[in-house]
C-alpha cells in the first residue's frame, strides 16, 4: 500500500507543479513578455518549493523549539520570518529567471496570486455546479 501512496503523491506533485508553473509563466508573459519561458517557470517553481520545504524543516526542527518559551510572540515570529524569507527567495528567483527588476518580479508575484484566485474560484464553481447536478439526478 505504501508504494501506491507514493505514486499518488508523485502524481499529485507533478500536476500541481505543472499547473503552478503554467500560471507563473502566464503571469511572467504578461509582465516581462518575451523574457518569460515555460522552462524558467518550471525551474522557479521547483527551486522555490524545494527551498521552502528545506526552510520549513529547519524552522520546525531547530528554530520553533527555541521560540516556544516566548509564547504568542514566538509563534508570530515562527510564522512571519519564514514567510518573509520565502517571499524574498521567490522574488529573487523571478528576477533572475525572467530577467526583470524588483518591481517586475513583484508584479509577476501579485499577478500570479490574482490568476490563481480567479482560476480556483472558477474551478470551485464548476465543481459545485456538478455536485448540485449529481445530487439532483441521483437524490
Amino acid at each position: 500500500m505504501q508504494l501506491v501512496e507514493l505514486i499518488v503523491e508523485v502524481i499529485i506533485f507533478l500536476i500541481l507543479w505543472l499547473f503552478g508553473s503554467l500560471i507563473l509563466w502566464l503571469a511572467g508573459k504578461v509582465v516581462s513578455g518575451y523574457n518569460a519561458k515555460f522552462t524558467d517557470a518550471l525551474i522557479i517553481s521547483l527551486l522555490g518549493a524545494l527551498i521552502t520545504r528545506g526552510l520549513n524543516w529547519v524552522m520546525v526542527t531547530f528554530v520553533t523549539p527555541l521560540l516556544l518559551p516566548l509564547g504568542f510572540t514566538g509563534f508570530i515570529i515562527a510564522l512571519l520570518v519564514p514567510l518573509i524569507i520565502v517571499l524574498i527567495i521567490y522574488i529573487v528567483l523571478i528576477m533572475h529567471f525572467f530577467d526583470t527588476g524588483f518591481l517586475g518580479a513583484l508584479a509577476v508575484g501579485i499577478l500570479y496570486v490574482i490568476f490563481m484566485i480567479i482560476i480556483l474560484i472558477i474551478l470551485g464553481l464548476i465543481i459545485g455546479i456538478l455536485i448540485l447536478l449529481l445530487l439532483a439526478i441521483f437524490p
